[in-house]
């Protein structure tokens, strides 16, 4: 086999949860542009269908990460369509408090942040062990850099205060980051290889309408500007495909440098 060879993924069967947001639309395009057919798993089809993703192997089901019979149910109808589960992408995430101090977090929002970065990433990766076991498969965790390292809290004064990275989202990704060598050193011998993404300097839309913070951000980061989603497109296939296979429970992190200094 090629060096490009091992990179296509035709004949394989992708899983993206998340798959139609922000950064889970350039992991769904990379998959499918590689050839595998793709499940995007998301709670909203408007905005699956508001991704125009224009291609007969892109096919959206409704799930519900906060719950395991709900992904349970998704898997089992993958399959029954599929016959396989070859690859599984964690990109969703849901979180409650955003902005926060850490004294105005109450309980209930870190533990449904918990819920829905950390508890869900965990349930997707356990349902499907059971689909990969037999045959192998490939499992790419999405963390972010703020799992790594701390926010910069001096670039949240003023008007940019509201887009601060609260403490309860970060620490979830960096157990994101945990599970994913913990869950490595226990599926390899069955041929499963589970790694992590983590991004970082990927601001969505309407944060980036805010030029002040977008000009601290290009300031701070060695790479002078912002990451786009397309930027996560060449790690994935690298981990979703059969050039990894000697990857096992790394962390790559795409962020123009952010976490070097």
């Amino acid at each position: 086999m090629t060096v490009l060879e091992s990179f296509n993924l035709s004949g394989k069967v992708a899983i993206v949860t998340g798959g139609a947001g922000h950064l889970g639309r350039a992991l769904s395009e990379a998959l499918y542009e590689a050839g595998a057919r793709v499940y995007v798993f998301g709670r909203s089809e408007e905005k699956f269908i508001s991704c125009d993703f224009d291609n007969e192997r892109v096919s959206f089901i409704q799930c519900n990460i906060l719950s395991s019979e709900s992904i349970k149910k998704c898997y089992e109808q993958v399959y029954c369509l599929s016959k396989q589960i070859d690859i599984l992408v964690n990109c969703a995430a849901t979180l409650s408090g955003a902005g926060r101090l850490p004294e105005d977090i109450d309980d209930d929002m870190w533990n449904y942040t918990a819920e829905g970065v950390l508890a869900s990433s965990f349930k997707c990766v356990r349902e499907v062990i059971p689909y990969m076991r037999h045959q192998g498969g490939k499992i790419i965790n999405i963390s972010s850099m703020y799992g790594v390292v701390s926010p910069d809290l001096s670039m949240y004064n003023g008007e940019c205060k509201r887009y601060l990275n609260s403490v309860h989202y970060g620490a979830m990704k960096a157990g994101v980051i945990q599970m994913t060598k913990y869950m490595a050193a226990y599926l390899i011998e069955d041929g499963i290889n589970v790694n992590c993404i983590t991004p970082g300097t990927f601001p969505k839309p309407a944060v980036q309408e805010c030029q002040e913070f977008v000009s601290r951000l290009q300031q701070k980061n060695p790479a002078h500007r912002l990451g786009r989603p397309e930027d996560m497109k060449g790690a994935l296939l690298l981990l979703a495909s059969s050039a990894s296979d000697y990857i096992v429970g790394q962390n790559i992190i795409i962020d123009g440098g952010w976490t070097i200094w």
